[in-house]
């Protein structure tokens, strides 16, 4: 019987592993490495330490990645749709099921495959008035390290107004630690907790309101203080806007954007907890999303100063430059104002690849 032969263009093979290749070959070949064919043009070499992160996002009946700087899904993640990623760091993901006979939180991780499954989630204060079962309360959640890692804490926080719930726990505990704060008798002004998720940084946490107040609590007091400090950002808009918030080389950065499209990005100040504001991000890509966001320094001439979103014109994701103040996408001529009318999928997040 005649073995049968399959044949595959070179154009096919994955660009990441054309970059890999191309990053062993000596630089006076690139150019003919270039010339192979059309989608071999742009590759540019694999640096381990310059690899960017990737949209983990639903996308028709499965999970999947998504390379924002090849514009080319990847491996495909079998973890079931009924799940809602509710924030990610260190390679993992924290997951909570969405069925009414299944309400489980817990972390996964889709490189390994491994889950560690955590208690069940406490509900909020009886104060806090819902519709919603209790499970799906409104809750944003964050981990300090990996949950593989004997020091590492979750925490889940809900504030509505003057009224805040702190859940804590750790992977092989059976229950969460529940603190109620009620600052009404204070005269601090009302915290809106914005969409992002909390942030552990120098050993507190830190939460973010619409307006950009700052809330800290320190995960060790027993006392459960709150502390609401900073002023407002100073760049108001009457249309809304969505907050971010992300650590960068130890200090916190904030991105804000509003409605019309400008997006301002602002440094805390760690004595004043003020905001201050920054012109651009240098030689800094920033992906934004509110179950996570990330920051990476490149070395490659053009792609820093650039904030990456899960917004998509066509299949291209879309980015924001800070020197053009324009949303562009990679590969055509793509220009625009804001983002009005792109598309961005159900649920996602960004991802460090960790191996």
């Amino acid at each position: 019987m005649k073995e049968e032969r399959t044949s595959s263009s070179w154009s096919k093979l994955p660009l990441e592993l054309a970059s890999r290749i191309l990053s062993y070959i000596p630089h006076k070949n690139h150019a003919t490495f270039h010339a192979v064919c059309k989608s071999w043009s742009c590759v540019t070499p694999f640096h381990e330490q310059h690899r960017s992160p990737l949209l983990f996002l639903f996308r028709g009946d499965q999970y999947c990645m998504f390379n924002p700087i090849y514009n080319t899904y990847q491996m495909s993640i079998h973890q079931p749709p009924t799940t809602k990623i509710l924030f990610s760091n260190f390679g993992w993901l924290l997951m909570r099921a969405l069925l009414h006979s299944d309400s489980s939180i817990f972390f996964f991780n889709i490189f390994t495959k491994e889950r560690i499954d955590l208690p069940h989630f406490c509900p909020p204060p009886k104060r806090f008035s819902s519709n919603l079962p209790v499970d799906l309360q409104i809750a944003k959640f964050s981990f300090s390290s990996s949950p593989t890692s004997s020091d590492c804490f979750v925490v889940g926080v809900s504030v509505m107004s003057r009224l805040a719930r702190i859940c804590l726990t750790k992977p092989g505990e059976k229950n969460w630690i529940v603190k109620d704060i009620d600052f009404t008798i204070s005269n601090k002004p009302c915290f809106f907790m914005s969409e992002c998720n909390p942030i552990f940084h120098n050993g507190q946490c830190f939460c973010l309101d619409i307006d950009g107040r700052v809330a800290i609590f320190d995960l060790k007091d027993p006392e459960g203080t709150w502390r609401i400090c900073g002023k407002p950002f100073s760049n108001k808009s009457e249309y809304g806007r969505q907050v971010f918030m992300v650590e960068s080389d130890g200090e916190l950065l904030s991105a804000t954007v509003i409605e019309e499209g400008q997006i301002y990005i602002y440094k805390l100040h760690s004595s004043k907890v003020d905001w201050i504001n920054m012109t651009n991000l240098d030689n800094k890509i920033l992906y934004l999303s509110y179950t996570e966001s990330h920051i990476e320094t490149t070395n490659f001439k053009g792609m820093g100063n650039k904030i990456y979103f899960p917004k998509f014109e066509c299949d291209r994701m879309v980015f924001y430059s800070m020197d053009t103040k324009k949303y562009h996408s990679y590969g055509d001529k793509f220009r625009r104002d804001n983002v009005h009318n792109l598309c961005e999928p159900m649920y996602f997040t960004w991802i460090k690849p960790m191996f």
